[in-house]
C-alpha cells in the first residue's frame, strides 16, 4: 500500500511519499500554498501519478489531544480533496514535526520550503511505524 503525506502550512505545503510497500517515507516536494483549488489539483495530480492508496494529512493537536482547531484550519483542503478524489484520507498528529525536521536538516543552505517536505516525511514515517507495529505486535 502506497501513501502520500501532507504537511499543510500557511505558505508552503510539504509532500512526502512512501515506498510501494508502505514501509519507508521520503520527502517528495514542496508546493506553494496559493489557493485551495490549485493546491488540491496539484496534490491529486501527484497522488494519481504516484498511484497512492491513502493520503495522510498532518494535524496539530493541543495539550488535551484535540485537533479541532487544526481541522478548522484545514477544512477547505479536506473538503476539496474528498470531493475531487476517491483516495481515502487519514489524519495524523504533526506535533513537533517542524522541530524534528529542522534537526534532520543536514545542509545549512537548505531552503525553508524543503523543511515542509521533510516534516511531511516525518508525519508519514510516524504513521507507517505505528500502523506496522499495530499489525505486527510481536516484532518488538
Amino acid at each position: 500500500m502506497k501513501f502520500l503525506a501532507i504537511d499543510y502550512g500557511s505558505k508552503n505545503i510539504g509532500i512526502a511519499i512512501s515506498d510501494p510497500l508502505g514501509i519507508v517515507s521520503k520527502p517528495l516536494t514542496t508546493i506553494s500554498n496559493t489557493s485551495t483549488t490549485k493546491n488540491v489539483i496539484h496534490i491529486i495530480n501527484i497522488a494519481d501519478t504516484e498511484q497512492v492508496d491513502k493520503i495522510i494529512l498532518g494535524l496539530a493537536t493541543d495539550s488535551q489531544g484535540s485537533n479541532y482547531q487544526s481541522l478548522k484550519h484545514h477544512d477547505k483542503l479536506i473538503y476539496s480533496l474528498r470531493n475531487h478524489s476517491t483516495i481515502p484520507i487519514a489524519f495524523w498528529d504533526e506535533s513537533d514535526t517542524s522541530i524534528r525536521a529542522n534537526q534532520l536538516q543536514t545542509k545549512k543552505n537548505q531552503s525553508r520550503q524543503s523543511i515542509h517536505a521533510i516534516s511531511a516525511a516525518i508525519i508519514l514515517q510516524d504513521y507507517l511505524d505505528t500502523h506496522s507495529q499495530a499489525e505486527n505486535p510481536d516484532n518488538d
